[in-house]
């Protein structure tokens, strides 16, 4: 275990003792524990099936080919709501979640920020895996952040506004990117007249897909810093910082496990290059040049992530290692599997975590692990040398897994019993096809009142195609159904739905991919 002292060298405290303004007033945040790092695992929370690839990717290393991903949404849910617990020794989600927020910083007004990950599909699109039609088990998962957003939404026994809460990542336009979020399960976003794909619904958290060239996202006043700074010049990587991250309060780390050709890996660290406008500055667009004059990412990851830290404070990094990348990545590889959801406040703890769990399955496989010193190993991946520079010369937090708790849930049975709150509590379960008709089972608290569900079809453009009868339940489970019919009777074309679900004014989202389950 490490002790206070190595703490205050190494800790993450260092860190967040920094100035910290909400809702317009300066306050100091300062975490003056070590911060562990929890990971919890379900062996039965998510199925991939793939074989070896005979196409290469834009570095040269054969894709595996993904024949089916599934995914049981309440594991998942389970794992990130017993991880939280653990980490923070709360029994119930909602004072979990509470209890990560500096004392006093918590109200109906605290804006939350959830950074995700959607670096995923090589430019030119995927020849071997079309991420357009089909899930990617190495995305961002609506299960995952559906279960941060509930979990949030039980702070204050139940009374925190889930509209307070917004998703966000940079968009991707090139081809059929712009349709990822809808096929990893999150609900369609348009752009408004003013060219911001932001979508915000009552009783339902806010998202918000940043598009770089509108000028909108990042005013003349948002704050930057320099990613380089002991290089000259624009080696230097001045970055600004998009105004939807600082508007936030708080953040919350979203993160993928997964290997990175430039970084060694990518992780908490890492993820936050999508919170500002100018991350290729730091390698350049040769992304493997090892005689590149670039700082790279092993100088400036940890200046990245302790910049956005300063403008809205991390309250929790969260890892999504259901399934990875371990060679190949970001963008595409050999995939991984380990079921396991990790958490922790010390960004440089869970990426030593991730970068053991890689190195796992580089090692099964054959493969050298990456390291943490400077080069690259004997295959030419290039160390994830960033670790061991935010540690020692940035003090931001440890590389000891010395501090690691772990729990297996994979023989528990889920129990899906929700809190009765002052408002009311509720989840969906994924979507599952049974014959020619889709299904969503509903968890609801046990209150003992009515509950009332209604819920519509939409296509991808936003346009309602199916109004659904609604219903009430005193039960604390009900089942809905959709016969893949229009509000005239006809029967739709194959393509990609989102199902809207609104259980007592609370709004749930799913997606239907039809190329999926035919």
């Amino acid at each position: 275990m490490m002790n206070r002292r190595d703490f205050v060298k190494y800790g993450v405290g260092s860190l967040l003792a920094t100035p910290l303004v909400v809702h317009g007033i300066a306050r100091p945040y300062t975490d003056s524990y070590a911060s562990s790092i929890v990971s919890v695992l379900d062996q039965h929370a998510s199925r991939v099936d793939y074989r070896e690839g005979k196409v290469m990717n834009s570095d040269g290393v054969l894709v595996d080919k993904i024949l089916s991903f599934d995914l049981i949404d309440m594991r998942v849910a389970r794992m990130v709501d017993a991880a939280v617990m653990k980490f923070t020794n709360q029994t119930t989600v909602g004072k979990a979640w509470e209890s990560l927020f500096p004392d006093g910083q918590l109200d109906i007004h605290t804006k939350i920020g959830v950074k995700l990950n959607f670096s995923y599909g090589e430019k030119r699109n995927d020849r071997l895996n079309d991420w357009s039609k089909n899930y990617c088990p190495f995305g961002p998962k609506s299960a995952v952040s559906n279960a941060i957003v509930t979990g949030l939404a039980q702070m204050l026994d139940g009374t925190f506004p889930v509209e307070n809460i917004t998703l966000f990542e940079r968009r991707y336009s090139l081809g059929n990117k712009r349709y990822f979020p809808i096929v990893q399960g999150y609900r369609p976003v348009l752009a408004n007249d003013a060219g911001v794909f932001k979508n915000t619904r009552s009783g339902s958290c806010g998202i918000h897909w940043i598009d770089q060239s509108n000028r909108l996202e990042l005013p003349s006043n948002a704050p930057g810093f320099e990613a380089a700074p002991d290089y000259s010049g624009h080696y230097r990587a001045p970055q600004r910082i998009y105004s939807e991250v600082y508007s936030n309060d708080f953040l919350i780390n979203y993160i993928i496990a997964k290997d990175h050709r430039e970084a060694g890996i990518t992780g908490a660290m890492k993820n936050t290059y999508g919170c500002t406008d100018n991350p290729m500055a730091t390698h350049g667009l040769v992304w493997t040049d090892k005689n590149s004059p670039y700082a790279g990412s092993r100088i400036c990851a940890p200046e990245f992530y302790k910049n956005i830290n300063r403008q809205a404070p991390f309250i929790l990094n969260i890892l999504d290692a259901l399934a990875g990348v371990y060679h190949g990545g970001p963008l595409s590889g050999k995939v991984f599997q380990a079921n396991t959801i990790a958490v922790s406040k010390d960004p440089v703890a869970l990426d030593t975590y991730m970068l053991h769990m890689i190195n796992q399955a580089r090692k099964k496989r054959g493969f050298t692990a990456i390291g943490t010193s400077d080069g690259w190993t004997p295959e030419g991946h290039p160390n994830a040398s960033f670790l061991k520079i935010a540690s020692e010369n940035h003090e931001m937090g440890s590389m000891s897994l010395d501090n690691l708790q772990s729990y297996d849930l994979s023989s528990n049975p889920v129990q899906t019993e929700l809190p009765v709150l002052q408002k009311s509590q509720s989840r969906i379960s994924e979507v599952r096809r049974k014959n020619e008709n889709y299904q969503v089972q509903l968890f609801l608290d046990p209150s003992g009142n009515k509950h009332s569900i209604e819920s519509s079809i939409e296509d991808i453009y936003g346009k309602v195609i199916r109004n659904l009868k609604s219903q009430s339940t005193v039960s604390s489970e009900a089942v809905i159904q959709w016969d893949r019919r229009d509000n005239n009777n006809k029967q739709v074309e194959d393509g990609i739905y989102a199902w809207f679900i609104v259980v007592d004014g609370v709004l749930h989202s799913c997606t239907i991919n039809d190329h999926i389950y035919t």
